[in-house]
């Protein structure tokens, strides 16, 4: 998998090179086009203008939850919550779930009764804030059930096993990170180049 991410890393940026010269290119042989160059003193001050924003969205958040509750869920050991278990893993097995019974709850009355926090300005729950937040709120419920899980069973025993256990995803999928990175800033480049104003 490391592999097939590396070549897909090289391939963006080979074309996002390509894309520096095409657009260049397209640019000077026709002006009047509605292409506009990366090259040119507008380009370069878009590139290193909007490199962060570019960069820094909510799918990059959603990328490194998503990676923290994997590998939280790997080093605890709740993958395998339904094997059989010690008397540690049952116990840690009913600990969690309390925890999911308990934060459905906390959701639901969150979400379902009239005028619940999380509904939205009209009374509907599709779109609303709760939406809009799903994927972090169930990382984040993913990270916390697994930690407590792995702390209740004895596989995680200090702050430095939880910190090891929700940063190991991050490490082991860092390329999922830079392919994202890459992407990003070509897909943005992209649409400044083809994109009238």
């Amino acid at each position: 998998m490391k592999k097939v991410i590396a070549i897909l890393v090289q391939i963006v940026l080979v074309a996002q090179v390509v894309l520096l010269l095409v657009s260049w290119l397209i640019a000077a042989a026709m002006p009047q086009s509605a292409v506009r160059s990366l090259l040119s003193s507008e380009g370069i001050r878009w590139l290193f203008g909007s490199l962060t924003g570019n960069l820094a969205t909510p799918t990059l958040l959603c990328l490194i939850l998503i990676l923290m509750a994997v590998g939280a869920m790997r080093k605890s050991g709740i993958r395998h919550l339904f094997v059989r278990a010690t008397y540690r893993q049952r116990f840690a097995q009913r600990v969690v779930i309390a925890e999911l019974v308990l934060l459905f709850i906390v959701l639901l009355l969150l979400t379902a009764v009239p005028e619940a926090s999380l509904l939205s300005v009209t009374g509907v729950l599709f779109p609303s804030s709760f939406t809009d937040s799903l994927l972090p709120v169930f990382c984040i419920v993913v990270i916390a059930v697994s930690l407590s899980y792995g702390f209740v069973s004895g596989r995680l025993s200090t702050c430095e096993d939880a910190l090891d256990a929700m940063s190991s995803g991050l490490s082991r999928w860092r390329g999922l990170v830079v392919l994202y990175l890459v992407l990003a800033e070509f897909f943005e480049s992209l649409r400044y180049v083809f994109t009238a104003w």
